[in-house]
């Protein structure tokens, strides 16, 4: 069963990383044009997930593990907490963005 997070309005960075608050927000280049979302996850950290599929129903394919390690190619960071959770962004109309290999 998929974990449904919130849409994330800014404010501030410090307000931004909020531990067991895991939300999603959809950042846009300088054109207007809507970018792939990235995921708060629940430790607080903003992880990207171009490895992952974001389905135009806010589905996130395959399951979001916020991994401890260096191999940054395949999504692992130095703070990974281990939170691993099917996702499903809430009130998501942003569009289908597929996972990209190797980023």
């Amino acid at each position: 069963m998929a974990v449904e997070i919130p849409e994330y309005k800014w404010t501030t960075y410090e307000a931004d990383h909020v531990a067991n608050a895991p939300a999603w927000t959809q950042p846009v280049d300088s054109h207007g044009n809507k970018l792939k979302p990235i995921i708060r996850c629940n430790c607080g950290a903003w992880c990207g997930i171009g490895l992952h599929h974001v389905h135009a129903d806010g589905t996130v394919t395959a399951s979001f593990f916020h991994s401890k390690g260096t191999n940054y190619a395949i999504g692992e960071s130095p703070e990974g907490c281990g939170w691993h959770v099917f996702l499903k962004l809430a009130g998501y109309a942003g569009g289908d963005f597929p996972g990209v290999p190797n980023g």
